[in-house]
This record gives C-alpha cells, structure tokens and sequence, in this order.
C-alpha cells in the first residue's frame, strides 16, 4: 500500500492575522498542528514544526518582516 504525500500549502492561511485575542503560543500550536496535519501527523517533527511555526506566526506579527 503507498501513501501519497498530501499537497503542500501555507497553513497561515487559516490563521486570522487580525485575531489578536489569541495568544501568540495559540497561534503557534494551531499553525503546527496544521503543518503536522499535512504531513499525516508522521511522528518525529513535533519540534520541526513547533519551530517553523514559530517563525511563520512571528514574521505575521511583526508585519511580516
């Protein structure tokens, strides 16, 4: 049995930017949760994804600098 590799895509896209209520670490666990979701939540990239979350929600609050 093969499994396809699921598209890649911007998870920030389902991230409200103008949602500031939310929490930055909020914000974070979302875009990586989307990210691992992508992958088919294949085990092992937790911290792979916490921290490219991180980078993406980080550049979005700050304007995308």
């Amino acid at each position: 049995m093969s499994l396809k590799k699921p598209p890649s895509f911007d998870p920030l896209r389902f991230v409200d930017p103008g949602a500031r209520a939310k929490s930055r670490a909020a914000r974070i666990a979302e875009v990586a949760y989307f990210k691992a979701q992508s992958r088919g939540f294949e085990p092992g990239h937790e911290e792979e994804d916490w921290f490219a979350a991180e980078a993406l929600v980080d550049k979005q609050l700050n304007g995308g600098v």
